[in-house]
């Protein structure tokens, strides 16, 4: 609820400047006060909405974990890597001797290998009632910074939870003829579709045309986000509008009125919709193609600005949650772009110069979606904008393939085959050319999610421009046409060049306000990474890595430890220091190593006395063949990074640890008097070397910060070691209801005894650290609200 109020900011700015502007150009009060009318309606709804979500959620957290049957109506469905997805909707869900009314779930049911889409003898059509038994589980949240917020994402969707079914049966057969009937129509265009072409081309062709990603390839999805081109994957505007309008006006020359036409236009892109899956760029697009259709029948201009405004008035009524999604955001980012800024950007250029409407549109698109793309994906593809301009108009080719391989494959095999040939050369140069630009310098960059207040600024700073764009503009219109007309005739191509190389300037530049600066002072993030550790520290421009494993998730480095190092605009890490070889502290640096094309780790920092472990050497060839320097440390060693000085006090080269554990590397990080110490997984014993060694018992009693050993474990942490260090903060790194009972209850009562604050990573996510070097602040990524403040 705070994330969507905060975001009411930014319309409240710009109902206040439409106001102002409404006065200076002498509106009737009515129409200027519209849009704060409109403001408060929308905020009031908002609440409404999120108040209602907060009694959903109370319902789902209620019925967590428990065992239930679940009663619903078909909404959507289908089968993918052997299991049956299916969206209820108007749930009945009956838990013992209690029945609750939920709106929308997600089951989940496995399904025995040959066993089709059916159930007890019917086959399942949208529409029926059925009965499934399971339990229900709530959407997880984002727990460290970058990670994917399903909650969120399926809240603005509509669904509440998840069911993880164990039996279906269909409680009422009867079913949907129109719904069903559409769903069929796609799964027969997709069988075509896949009959003659390829499994690749296939995938690409379903996803384009018929709106159906699950036989995208991941890695044609992922070359195609990179590049800035994934939009071209996703129903939208330009479906429409080649379906649409080619149908509406093969009625118009054949002889229909406005009327008819555009009946017969609008039910046609309705029922594509729907067929298509009704994402928010479909919706969008239906309802601003139904409006230039209304348009033309009441002889009315069509405005896209004011079409567009009226599908997100339409979106955020039916859920004001949808519109914090990347999808719609980018969406209309996009929309508003062609319907705003690009005219101005065209008249500018002149709008009889070759090419000015896709250069103006191209740029405009990219300069206004960029900030969305940030936010969500956290790179920018720097050669995004020339590959829209060339990749764009290809892609009506593309989807007249699509739909050709439907048509022509429907009762010809050899014509079906044929019309695929368009599409297939298309997407093989699409991607040759992506993969080339990988090979450009550059050709991602990696910001981080920008700051609400860098947004804001780098907003106005756009908005100020195109103002100033227009009026000057305006202002040379008025001046002698024939002086004008002259100027143009005689330097009319060096001005235009000058004008596109301008354009691409002002590009560059709106890249260069979104770069993030360097870090002030030190930040430190604890990542929750379940049953493990990582830690990840920034100060300046350098980044430090302290572990990053898991044993109890097992795609830490995919789905957690690379979105993180992304979303804080960590493309390099200059120092990855390992403790020790067990997987819960080096999967998640293995993946980055082995598969991440998007982070390069500059030093990897062994532990001296794992030489020989597998892991170890492991983790060393994958450094090497990345290009990695490799190093083994031992105690005495120590490193810098900026103002940050990391010292290695345990163990020494003649030390002779009993196991891995005890081997841990033990590094003490100085960053002016905030003093953090990482134990890796030692336990009592080496915890009694340190303390016999006089050196390290000095530099031990000027901790503040500790990372506890080993998760927590009553080995660990003991009496005396803790006599010394008195940490004024600890943070212990453990996953929720782990099988080693991780912390033990002795540990955590000898921290109490102390008064030393801990955090924990299982209860509010990663934990968020700040220092200048004299004062600290903790919170944590969940709440955020767990502060701490020490200012000596």
């Amino acid at each position: 609820m705070l994330t969507l109020t905060s975001w009411l900011f930014i319309p409240a700015f710009l109902a206040a400047g439409i106001i102002c502007y409404g006065y200076m150009r002498g509106r009737n009060t009515l129409w200027v006060f519209l849009p704060l009318i409109f403001l408060y309606l929308g905020a009031g709804r908002a609440g409404y909405d999120c108040r209602r979500w907060e009694e959903r959620d109370e319902v789902i957290r209620e019925l967590s974990g428990k065992y239930v049957e679940a009663r619903g109506r078909v909404s959507s469905f289908e089968e993918k890597d052997g299991t049956l997805q299916i969206v209820l909707k108007e749930n009945r869900v009956k838990e013992q001797e209690r029945e609750y009314s939920v709106s929308r779930l997600m089951v989940s049911v496995k399904l025995i290998e040959g066993q089709e889409v059916r159930d007890g003898g019917d086959e399942l059509r949208l529409g029926q009632v059925v009965r499934v038994k399971g339990e229900i589980q709530p959407f997880p949240e984002a727990r460290n910074p970058g990670e994917f917020d399903s909650r969120g994402y399926y809240h603005g969707l509509g669904l509440d939870g998840k069911l993880f079914g164990e039996e279906m049966e269909i409680y009422d057969s009867g079913y949907s003829p129109l719904f069903e009937g559409l769903r069929r129509g796609r799964e027969w265009g997709k069988e075509i579709i896949y009959r003659h072409t390829s499994v690749e081309d296939g995938g690409i062709l379903t996803a384009a045309v018929l709106g159906d990603k699950s036989g995208l390839p991941k890695e044609i999805e992922s070359l195609y986000q990179k590049n800035g081109i994934a939009h071209l994957l996703a129903i939208s505007g330009m479906h429409m509008s080649f379906l649409g309008l080619s149908f509406y006006k093969v009625l118009r020359k054949g002889g229909c009125g406005y009327g008819s036409a555009g009946l017969a236009g609008t039910v046609l892109v309705v029922l594509y919709g729907i067929l298509t899956g009704s994402s928010s760029s479909v919706v969008r697009a239906v309802i601003m193609m139904c409006v230039g259709f209304l348009a033309a029948y009441l002889g009315r201009t069509y405005d896209l600005l004011s079409s567009a405004s009226l599908a997100l008035l339409f979106l955020g009524i039916q859920s004001p949650l949808f519109l914090t999604q990347g999808g719609v955001q980018l969406s209309f980012g996009a929309v508003f772009a062609i319907g705003g800024l690009s005219p101005v950007l065209r008249n500018w250029l002149g709008r009889d110069r070759f090419l000015s409407g896709a250069v103006s549109t191209g740029i405009a698109v990219q300069v206004i979606t960029m900030p969305f793309t940030l936010y969500h994906f956290y790179q920018i593809p720097f050669y995004g904008l020339f590959l829209n301009l060339l990749l764009i108009p290809l892609m009506d080719a593309v989807v007249c393939s699509g739909v050709g391989v439907i048509f022509f494959g429907s009762f010809s095999s050899v014509l079906g085959t044929a019309a695929a040939g368009t599409g297939h050369y298309i997407l093989g140069f699409y991607e040759w050319i992506c993969k080339e630009m990988e090979k450009l310098p550059g050709y991602s960059l990696t910001f981080g999610r920008p700051e609400p207040g860098r947004i804001v600024a780098y907003g106005l700073v756009l908005l100020a421009g195109a103002v100033c764009l227009k009026v000057w503009e305006e202002s040379r219109a008025g001046r002698d046409g024939e002086k004008k007309d002259r100027e143009k005739e005689e330097n009319g191509g060096l001005i235009y060049g000058f004008k596109v190389l301008s354009l691409i300037g002002v590009y560059c530049l709106c890249i260069l306000l979104l770069k993030p600066g360097p870090v002030k002072g030190l930040e430190a993030v604890f990542l929750d990474v379940g049953q493990g550790d990582g830690i990840l520290i920034q100060t300046g421009k350098s980044a430090i890595l302290v572990d990053g494993g898991s044993t109890s998730k097992k795609s830490l480095g995919k789905y957690s430890l690379e979105p993180c190092l992304k979303s804080l605009g960590v493309s390099r890490i200059d120092f990855a220091f390992i403790s020790h070889g067990d997987q819960d502290h080096i999967s998640g640096v293995s993946y980055l190593l082995e598969t991440s094309q998007d982070i390069e780790i500059k030093n990897l920092m062994l532990p001296y006395h794992g030489r020989e472990d597998e892991a170890v050497k492991k983790l060393e060839a994958l450094a090497t063949k990345r290009g990695a320097r490799v190093g083994y440390v031992a105690a005495g060693d120590i490193f810098r990074a900026e103002e940050l000085l990391i010292s290695c006090l345990y163990p020494e080269k003649g030390d002779s640890p009993e196991n891995a554990n005890e081997g841990s590397s033990v590094l003490k990080m100085d960053y002016g008097n905030c003093r953090i110490l990482f134990t890796g997984d030692i336990g009592e014993g080496s915890e009694a070397l340190l303390l016999e060694r006089p050196g390290e018992k000095r530099l031990l009693g000027e901790v503040n910060v500790l990372k506890v050993a080993h998760h927590g474990s009553k080995f660990s942490s003991g009496e005396a070691f803790l006599n010394a260090v008195r940490p004024r903060w600890a943070v212990i790194s453990y996953g929720e209801d782990n099988s080693y009972g991780h912390p033990h209850r002795e540990v955590l009562d000898r921290f109490k005894e102390k008064g030393t604050e801990v955090f924990h990573t299982a209860e509010g996510g990663a934990v968020m650290m700040w220092t200048d070097g004299e004062r600290i602040r903790f919170s944590s990524f969940v709440d955020g609200d767990g502060l701490s403040r020490y200012n000596n």
